[in-house]
């Protein structure tokens, strides 16, 4: 229900941020333990620079971020990987959080974002959810004034790479 409220409050663009300094270096490594407790079967690669902040509601990136972890795991090959890089490129902050994946299909690509869309279900092996993960996280990185896009040109992984304003 939280999702469907955060949706509507965006499509009435009354998304409201409580805006701080977020270190979105140690918000990674923090999460990076969960990663490790959901998916001991994973290995998980990071280069991760030290001291990237954005001005920014720490909750709702925190969610974005889980997000993208969760789907990272979800959608992983057995015994597969994740890498997450996050680097500062002069006027913004640029995390990358790939995974192992048969990739996702043509005709899914440029609907990934849309709400309620779910990939082929033979690609999913039926994992749980109702499609709003990634259209939320869209929309909260959209009043992030940020951006957030798969990555395809790496065939054999999956890649999402998020991107904000330097704090």
């Amino acid at each position: 229900m939280r999702k469907l409220l955060l949706l509507s409050l965006a499509d009435a663009g009354q998304m409201s941020l409580y805006r701080v300094e977020v270190d979105v270096s140690k918000l990674l490594i923090e999460m990076l333990e969960d990663i490790e407790l959901l998916a001991p079967h994973l290995t998980v690669r990071t280069d991760i620079t030290q001291g990237l902040r954005v001005q920014g509601d720490r909750d709702l990136l925190k969610q974005v971020l889980q997000n993208l972890f969760s789907n990272a795991i979800k959608y992983n090959l057995a015994n597969g990987w994740i890498q997450i890089d996050a680097v500062s490129t002069g006027s913004e902050v640029q995390v990358r959080i790939a995974n192992a994946s048969k990739g996702i299909p043509i005709g899914d690509r440029d609907r990934i974002f849309d709400r309620f869309h779910r990939v082929d279900p033979a690609r999913t092996r039926k994992v749980e959810g109702l499609g709003l993960g990634l259209s939320l996280a869209w929309e909260i990185v959209r009043a992030h004034r940020g951006d957030l896009k798969l990555d395809s040109a790496s065939p054999g992984q999956t890649a999402f790479i998020l991107t904000l304003p330097i704090a």
